[in-house]
């Protein structure tokens, strides 16, 4: 069975002969037609992968009490533990799922919260970060040589490593469970490129353009990565940041033949590569032309992420579709007084 999503070589693209140029625009022409590829060999090590599944099985494990020391919230940076249902107050139809999310390490306006005596989960977390934002830059490096720009053109709107960098867990539920809610509700990325491994449990589905979903089950040996709204906005929408979401995986028939109702619970590690939190995107003129006029105004990165993360929390769930008028800040505000940037962002 052929795969739902485009496979591109990650070692094939960091070559330096015919098949990685050939790999580069197969990588661009993916982004252009689906906005999600599968990415093979991406160089960061299996062990170090099964590390962080470990480790967030045992801290999603910990009593609720002792994962509410290092709970998240606007005033935290948006770090540490985040129960949508507690967040939003409402357990029936907030997204069934937990994460614990960090940026960049020592970063003073908005420091990881780490559980105590576990030295071992910062470090892997922290390592782990940092290999994703290497391969997310030789990804942009391509997708900026497609269009003729420079190919460090974005290396300094995102060397200040301002991403988020989760890790999710997806309790054991019933299929009744989640009649009236989904694992995670249907949403786009908010940044440039999103790094996701997952466990075997299946469950993504990616929105087609024709609305349709498909399914974007786990490849061993693959991350999937997708396009966020900023990296679309920069492009003028020759990008998709397509719309995708986690429900229930296919019902797999036990040895009597019949569909168990209970869903084993499912792991996932997502890292968001976001922009600085002071990058003004907007559509880059080597992607705007007569047929394609400008589409977007100007945004400052850090004012749209912290807006879609403050909606995630407050609602529960995220939204299928965003719009600068949802912010609660006009955008003028920010870009009127720029000292805003380190403080509400």
């Amino acid at each position: 069975m052929a795969p739902s999503l485009p496979i591109i070589d990650y070692a094939k693209i960091i070559g330096a002969d015919k098949a990685s140029e050939e790999e580069k625009r197969k990588l661009y022409q993916a982004f252009v037609d689906v906005g999600f590829v599968y990415l093979a060999n991406h160089s960061i090590p299996i062990e170090e992968q099964n590390k962080l599944f470990e480790h967030a099985k045992r801290f999603f494990a910990l009593p609720e009490s002792e994962k509410a020391k290092v709970e998240t919230g606007e005033s935290k940076g948006f770090h540490g533990w985040f129960s949508p249902a507690r967040t939003s107050g409402n357990k029936h139809t907030s997204d069934l799922k937990e994460a614990f999310d960090i940026g960049k390490e020592n970063d003073p306006t908005r420091p990881n919260q780490w559980p105590e005596n576990w030295p071992e989960f910062r470090e892997d977390m922290n390592s782990f970060f940092e290999k994703c934002h290497q391969v997310h830059l030789v990804l942009l490096r391509v997708l900026a040589q497609q269009v003729g720009i420079d190919e460090n053109f974005f290396e300094p709107h995102v060397d200040a490593r301002d991403h988020f960098f989760r890790v999710i867990y997806y309790p054991e539920t019933t299929r009744a469970g989640l009649r009236n809610r989904l694992r995670a509700s249907a949403h786009t990325d908010y940044g440039t490129l999103t790094l996701l491994f997952n466990d075997n449990s299946g469950g993504l589905q990616v929105r087609r353009t024709d609305g349709t979903y498909i399914e974007a089950p786990p490849i061993p040996g693959c991350a999937i990565i997708n396009v966020g709204d900023l990296l679309a906005r920069w492009f003028n929408d020759r990008l998709l940041s397509t719309e995708h979401r986690v429900v229930e995986p296919e019902p797999q028939p036990d040895e009597d033949d019949s569909i168990p109702e209970v869903i084993p619970a499912r792991y996932a590690i997502a890292w968001f590569g976001h922009p600085n939190r002071d990058a003004l995107v907007e559509p880059l003129d080597a992607c705007c032309t007569e047929a394609a006029p400008k589409k977007y105004s100007p945004v400052y990165a850090g004012q749209h992420v912290v807006e879609r993360l403050a909606y995630l929390h407050k609602n529960g769930q995220n939204t299928t579709t965003w719009t600068d008028d949802m912010q609660r800040h006009a955008p003028e505000t920010v870009a009127a007084v720029p000292a805003l940037l380190t403080k509400v962002l």
